[in-house]
């Protein structure tokens, strides 16, 4: 697939300040503890008014420690809701879940015991000003004085203001809000080809369709092209060779080990220089220090040819999929497509080819697979129609036994001395 780079001033272009949110992950911990610290990292809150002519008031704390939290405080005022407000998100389709940890304090500041609270989740359009806020779902009451988790479907709306709505039922009750999530619900499988995404400006195609980016320096390190009628994930170095970008998939549910990751990749038609894609895994979709390989990293020449992978996810607590992007040079260009998460017998095997520029293979008189090419292939696996591996180990003077194999189609990766994995299908006769 060819793709043209957008150049000239887009090259330069940059994310706006406080631009809209596709998707929320907080967890509070960068947030600067205090009493007095909203706004902050365009979080605000509206906190309800002081009844009584002496303290404590009202108060919207974010606590201290390592594992921080917002904390509404009632005060003297034991019936008037505050309100917790996220930045501006992307005005919602109906197609993302807000979901949370909330409980008491116990004992509550000022008090031998804590009193209760309800959660209402709500929009508004105004973050200032809570007459525009309307309820979504039923308030959430909270008892326990252990974090529990809530979960609310955010509805479609023109309202771009997603606020936690916290209202006590008496003095001095503290409740606590953290780990704060608005995504698409998880998936247990992926097929896109992305031919559905709008290219649009390379600014602003991504976020979409549940697909997110981290950028190195330039909204159009990641970003969604056209070529001839097809799209692909395009990742371009910009003015920041090795500097890594990342495109990063939708949430999958918690992997089990029993799918596997097909995708293809390829150098962009006007690259200028080499780069390397590595597949990889994050618990976080912002935080990339997270970031565990599910595979070495693929050095994509210019001029390359496109090459299809399959790659073992192992039962992991992390639930991105993310494609780790560094170019070499400066302009350098390569792209993901067809990305498939599933088992492997759903993977549509007839689509795996050979990368017969790198190594062409037979299998010969003796039930072994022999490699011809200029790399050594190092090791093999083997795995059935069905995405059980069967065969495994290394490889001896450029062949690999599968005499003890039952007749039928078997699809095999191999990685050479240069580790480059390819991959391919055979029939055992």
């Amino acid at each position: 697939m060819k793709l043209k780079l957008l150049l000239g001033a887009l090259m330069f272009s940059a994310v706006a300040a406080n631009a809209q949110l596709a998707t929320i992950n907080e967890n509070f911990d960068g947030f600067t503890s205090g009493n007095a610290t909203f706004p902050q990292n365009n979080w605000s809150a509206i906190i309800a008014t002081n009844p009584q002519p002496y303290p404590p008031a009202p108060l919207m704390i974010v606590t201290t420690g390592t594992n921080k939290a917002v904390q509404s405080y009632a005060g003297n005022n034991g019936t008037a809701p505050s309100y917790l407000i996220t930045p501006q998100i992307v005005a919602p389709t109906g197609d993302k879940t807000l979901s949370f940890t909330a409980g008491l304090v116990a004992p509550s500041p000022g008090a031998p015991s804590p009193g209760t609270s309800t959660i209402q989740i709500g929009l508004a359009s105004n973050p200032a000003d809570m007459t525009t806020f309307t309820a979504v779902g039923n308030p959430f009451s909270i008892t326990a004085t252990s974090n529990q988790s809530y979960s609310v479907n955010i509805t479609a709306s023109t309202s771009s203001y997603i606020v936690f709505k916290i209202t006590p039922t008496a003095a001095h009750t503290a409740t606590l809000i953290d780990d704060v999530v608005y995504e698409a619900p998880a998936v247990g499988t992926i097929n896109e080809n992305f031919n559905a995404f709008v290219p649009g400006a390379p600014t602003t195609s991504l976020p979409q369709n549940g697909w997110n980016k981290v950028i190195a320096n330039s909204a159009i390190n990641v970003y969604i092209a056209a070529n001839n009628g097809s799209n692909t994930a395009q990742f371009y170095a910009a003015n920041s060779p090795g500097t890594s970008s990342y495109l990063v998939a939708p949430k999958i549910v918690a992997p089990d080990g029993s799918k596997k990751l097909q995708f293809t990749i390829g150098a962009s038609a006007n690259s200028t220089g080499s780069s390397t894609i590595e597949a990889g895994m994050v618990t976080n979709l912002t935080d990339m220090t997270t970031f565990t390989s599910l595979g070495a990293p693929t050095t994509i020449a210019v001029g390359s040819s496109p090459q299809t992978f399959v790659l073992d996810v192992p039962t992991s607590t992390k639930q991105y999929i993310v494609w780790k992007f560094t170019g070499a040079a400066t302009h350098s260009a390569a792209y993901v497509d067809n990305v498939v998460y599933d088992v492997l017998a759903n993977l549509g095997t007839t689509n795996i080819k050979a990368n017969t520029n790198i190594f062409q293979f037979v299998i010969n008189a003796n039930n072994e697979i022999q490699f011809v090419g200029k790399s050594n292939v190092k090791s093999v696996k083997v795995y059935s129609a069905s995405g059980n591996l069967v065969a495994q180990g290394a490889v001896n003077n450029n062949r690999f036994d599968v005499s003890s194999l039952a007749t039928g189609v078997y699809i095999f990766t191999s990685e050479d001395d240069n580790k480059t994995v390819s991959h391919s299908k055979f029939i055992k006769k």
